[in-house]
């Protein structure tokens, strides 16, 4: 299998990683039939690829083979953010879904230990076609047949429909919904929108939370000072 380097992950704060972690754990209680798990957002900027590699990181971390699938297929900045890359030229969905190469072309391993991941190496104005035919469907069959878990990181539903279309080949989506910014008429209509697909909505994340706050900061610091030792390398 042809193998990338990821050479941008971020070192996370201890109570953002605790975080990511309780996402895991709860995303588990959810059954062993859930395993293509959608993350999404209602508008660009909220943190979905940020949760999604993250997630991916930590289910990988644990021992499951997870698939990280970058299905941002008109904006994705996955590669560029992450320094995701390698010796050779990189194919990713596009090339499989147009039917110039084939899954083993695009699923790689990653320098993350049990992380792998299918990337986007060529944007594509409007995908919904290749979305919504065989050769996606037939991905996503296998993927979930091959993995662990299936991390699908998806463009924001109120921009454009691809989301919808993705949502309805997973087990389930998460919401990520940026704190202090995201109106919660914009969160119902996602979740409406997502209601029509059938997918369940396994919960949201609320991200970019003001620490700031009096009340966070005393919770903070007596967690960090009596667990901080388990949030090093």
């Amino acid at each position: 299998m042809k193998q990338l380097t990821i050479n941008q992950l971020p070192q996370l704060p201890f109570d953002v990683a605790e975080s990511v972690n309780q996402l895991r754990v709860n995303l588990g209680f959810c059954g062993k039939e859930i395993k293509a798990i959608m993350i999404t957002s209602s508008t660009p900027d909220e943190g979905k690829s940020f949760v999604s590699v993250n997630l991916w990181q930590q289910m990988a971390h644990v021992g499951n083979r997870t698939l990280l699938i970058d299905c941002d297929l008109r904006n994705s900045e996955m590669r560029t953010r992450y320094g995701i890359g390698g010796d050779d030229k990189v194919l990713g969905l596009v090339h499989y879904l147009a039917g110039q190469v084939e899954l083993d072309d695009i699923i790689y391993q990653t320098d993350v230990s049990g992380g792998f991941i299918i990337p986007v190496a060529t944007h594509i104005a409007n995908p919904s076609l290749l979305l919504e035919g065989e050769r996606f469907e037939k991905l996503m069959a296998y993927c979930r047949d091959y993995f662990d878990y299936v991390i699908v990181d998806t463009p924001p539903l109120m921009n454009v429909a691809d989301g919808l279309n993705i949502a309805t080949h997973c087990d389930g989506t998460v919401l990520v919904v940026r704190s202090g910014v995201t109106s919660r008429r914009l969160v119902e209509n996602s979740i409406q929108m997502l209601q029509k697909t059938s997918t369940p909505l396994l919960g949201t994340v609320l991200n970019r939370v003001n620490t700031s706050r009096k009340a966070y900061r005393y919770y903070y610091k007596r967690y960090y000072n009596k667990y901080g030792y388990y949030g090093g390398k």
